[in-house]
């Protein structure tokens, strides 16, 4: 009965798709300025930072300038439009109709609005709207000013050699970054405003004779069926176009890097820009994808291979590491050399907590120091994530509290789970490392093997935009396999990864002669 009222309550609450509030209908201009100056001002609530200029000749008014200061460039606005528009007006008789006006702007974008939602829709946006009178219509020119971070080097994807280059929030600037990669006239860029009340514009990139256009269609299908009141990061986006929204796996890969996108695109994959937002995402998405780096591109095929080896070890130490201690040492210690078996357990004859809760006490206390450096700031985090992590771990080995191998084996864990390439993978190892830990615990290693197929099985039953989470090794495709684990020399990889099923496999394309033929 309580939920039944619970929910016909949230149903009378939560907005029909059908009701549009009275800022969003549209109401055509009239002829009177005035008039029109009035209902912009209220649509959009008459906040403080709207400046309403009028511009009169000899107490004629001539048109009226509307615009957010905290939005536009007062400078270019008075080089683009205030001085050209006064100076005809001192030398000239006749009034100012929207055709004149369109000669006498100086800016490279204008528009014309018909409606006071459009209008204010504009003014939003960072233009600054030109009211005439007796004129149905509202110019608007596009002169930005606000506040913009400068580009710089990628935060969660640092690398020794390659680019410096990492996006930003303005999505202009990030398409740009794009496009001096990709200096071909087949890039398609696709552009959609989602979020009725953030009007958030989101960007589709992809090569139109490579990417697969059953992706590129079904990427436009579930954007066009996301219904949200605003998109504040990329990661709405992600989420809400996840083939499965019951995995904690990411299913669309994200990356700070320009030069990553711009390989994914050329590979024949699809990128997406979302505005205010400094990460960019890729779909299809693969298991193997999270692991590579523009670095492995960077050096020599040799060590490249090394590097990307080197994360596979890494990360499947810090996944399976703390399960298999505890699995040789409480369930399965017969697998142990017995003096191993000895050395443990005179250590831990004092212990006042079994291995599985002393772990689990052990990995919590480093996921919150982990969590407590992100948000210190950078000379206190280094301060006290080594002197606090080495006195507690200190104190708690000599308290009895926790045994010196269990301190060593998390320590290294925690390390080793930083070597996965993506942030969003190394996540979601994070919470399977602890279902691999207590199936290990109750099971050994019959548990752990249990669990780790059980997690293999789930992985193979996701797809990203139609492909296989797992690929290319299930299903098993050669070549990419080879090229998962080390890295393919660039004069043995002229084909794109048949993976993501490109348009166009040859990297090196076709001759005028092949096409004859």
């Amino acid at each position: 009965m309580f939920f039944d009222k619970f929910f016909k309550s949230s149903k009378k609450v939560r907005p029909n798709e059908k009701v549009r509030s009275t800022a969003l209908r549209r109401k055509n201009l009239s002829a009177d300025m005035n008039k029109n100056t009035v209902q912009i001002k209220r649509s959009i609530g008459n906040p403080a930072d709207l400046v309403i200029r009028n511009i009169n000749d000899e107490d004629k008014p001539m048109m009226v300038l509307m615009y957010l200061h905290s939005l536009v460039d007062i400078n270019q606005l008075g080089s683009q439009v205030i001085e050209p528009v006064n100076g005809y007006i001192n030398t000239s008789k006749h009034g100012i109709n929207p055709g004149i006006l369109q000669r006498l702007l100086k800016s490279s974008e204008i528009m014309e609005y018909n409606d006071i939602h459009s209008a204010a829709e504009g003014l939003l946006n960072g233009q600054t709207l030109i009211v005439l009178p007796d004129s149905e219509k509202i110019t608007a020119v596009s002169i930005p000013g606000f506040v913009k971070r400068p580009i710089e080097d990628s935060v969660t994807e640092k690398v020794i050699r390659g680019s410096r280059e990492g996006f930003t929030e303005t999505a202009a600037d990030n398409l740009s970054l794009i496009r001096r990669w990709i200096k071909d006239p087949n890039l398609r860029v696709e552009s959609k405003i989602i979020g009725e009340r953030t009007k958030t514009n989101v960007y589709t990139l992809y090569l139109n004779d490579v990417a697969n256009p059953d992706v590129v269609k079904e990427l436009r299908k579930r954007l066009e069926q996301i219904k949200i009141d605003g998109i504040v990061d990329s990661g709405y986006i992600s989420e809400l176009i996840t083939d499965s929204r019951v995995t904690f796996f990411p299913l669309v890969q994200d990356t700070e890097r320009p030069d990553k996108v711009a390989a994914a695109i050329l590979e024949g994959r699809v990128a997406i820009l979302v505005d205010k937002s400094p990460f960019a995402l890729i779909v299809p998405a693969t298991s193997n994808e999270f692991y590579q780096t523009p670095e492995d591109f960077s050096f020599n095929y040799w060590i490249g291979t090394f590097l990307r080896l080197i994360r596979f070890i890494g990360t499947a130490t810090s996944i399976y590491l703390p399960a298999l201690y505890l699995a040789v040492v409480t369930v399965n210690p017969e697998l142990m050399p017995p003096y191993l078996v000895q050395l443990i357990a005179s250590g831990r004859s004092h212990m006042p907590f079994p291995l599985v809760i002393e772990l689990g006490i052990t990995l919590l206390i480093f996921e919150i120091f982990r969590e407590a450096s992100v948000r210190l700031p950078g000379n206190i985090n280094v301060i006290l994530g080594i002197g606090g992590g080495i006195v507690m771990g200190q104190g708690a080995i000599q308290a009895g509290m926790v045994g010196g191998v269990t301190v060593i084996v998390v320590v290294f864990t925690a390390l080793a789970s930083f070597s996965t390439a993506n942030p969003s993978k190394e996540q979601a190892w994070r919470l399977a490392r602890y279902f691999l830990l207590f199936a290990a615990g109750a099971f050994g290693l019959l548990g752990l093997a249990s669990a780790g197929l059980i997690i293999l099985a789930h992985m193979g039953s996701l797809k990203s935009f139609g492909v296989s989470y797992l690929e290319p090794f299930a299903p098993p495709l050669t070549v990419d396999s080879v090229d998962a684990f080390g890295r393919l020399p660039w004069w043995a990889s002229f084909r794109r990864p048949p993976t993501y099923r490109p348009q166009q496999e040859d990297r090196l394309g076709t001759t005028e002669g092949e096409d004859e033929a």
